[in-house]
């Protein structure tokens, strides 16, 4: 996959007329400062494929205690010793998404453990010393993680999470990492699309074709599916995007969470990547 050939395009065109100026109107020093500028960065641009300067780790934070417990498992992109000190690619970037992926799995985690603590003490000063038998149980904390897409200066991390806290059943969610490696720009849904498509209808007409083709298993249009959000959660593959839903969304507890993948083969024309 390469990246958006319009910013390739507008790149080029930039050094293209940058060099056609008349200097009579600038001073010819700056502005050959800026046309190198340009050259560099596009030269740079064309080099660099963040992908390679890191490994993808594992993180893990173990927790059991008698209310609570916890197996989080989130990534670390671990830069290449090589690659430290290398002034051609912006490290920064690399680290504020670890400490993006980090946090948000810490605050998960350190969210349920905070419930279960008010739990603990209705349990003993209140269920405990009840005549009647209450169950105790754990708190559960859980992520995981997979890399669906690592290359092209993208990266795309959808981590599951799941959370018990009392009730017939857990809760489980999906949240996906994307974002560019040399910006370090989040990458929404919408910037998957050329700018002059309305991707929201693209997407809203193949969604509802496929939940016609299995309406039994998806809420009503009025109480389920009405249009994907300007934030709609996706993540990227080798063939395609997946846009989802969470929950009770579109669709009751026992089909999961809602995934639709458009393929790259039959709406590429609409991308502003290739593969």
């Amino acid at each position: 996959m390469k990246k958006l050939k319009q910013m390739t395009c507008v790149s080029l065109m930039s050094v293209l007329l940058s060099t056609s100026f008349s200097y009579a109107n600038f001073d010819k020093n700056t502005n050959m400062e800026k046309i190198q500028n340009v050259e560099i960065f596009s030269l740079k641009y064309k080099k660099m494929n963040v992908n390679d300067i890191f490994n993808v780790e594992l993180k893990n934070i173990n927790e059991n205690t008698e209310f609570f417990k916890s197996d989080i498992r989130y990534p670390y992109l671990k830069i290449k010793n090589k690659y430290l000190e290398n002034e051609d690619f912006n490290i920064k970037v690399i680290e504020n998404i670890n400490k993006i992926m980090r946090n948000y799995s810490v605050n998960f985690k350190e969210k349920i453990k905070e419930d279960s603590k008010d739990y603990k003490k209705q349990y003993e000063d209140i269920f405990s010393k009840s005549k009647e038998k209450y169950m105790k149980y754990q708190y559960e904390a859980y992520s995981d993680y997979k890399i669906t897409y690592n290359k092209n200066n993208l990266i795309s991390i959808p981590m599951k999470l799941y959370e018990f806290t009392g009730g017939a059943h857990g809760m489980s969610y999906l949240k996906a990492f994307n974002y560019d490696l040399i910006s370090g720009k989040e990458i929404k849904l919408r910037d998957m699309f050329k700018n002059d498509i309305n991707y929201k209808a693209i997407i809203d007409k193949y969604i509802k074709q496929q939940i016609q083709e299995n309406k039994d298993i998806y809420f009503s249009e009025e109480q389920g599916f009405k249009g994907i959000s300007d934030n709609q959660s996706f993540y990227i593959e080798e063939d395609g995007i997946v846009v989802y839903f969470g929950l009770y969304e579109i669709a009751p507890y026992y089909v999961g969470i809602p995934k639709f993948k458009l393929t790259w083969d039959e709406f590429g024309e609409y991308l502003n990547y290739n593969r």
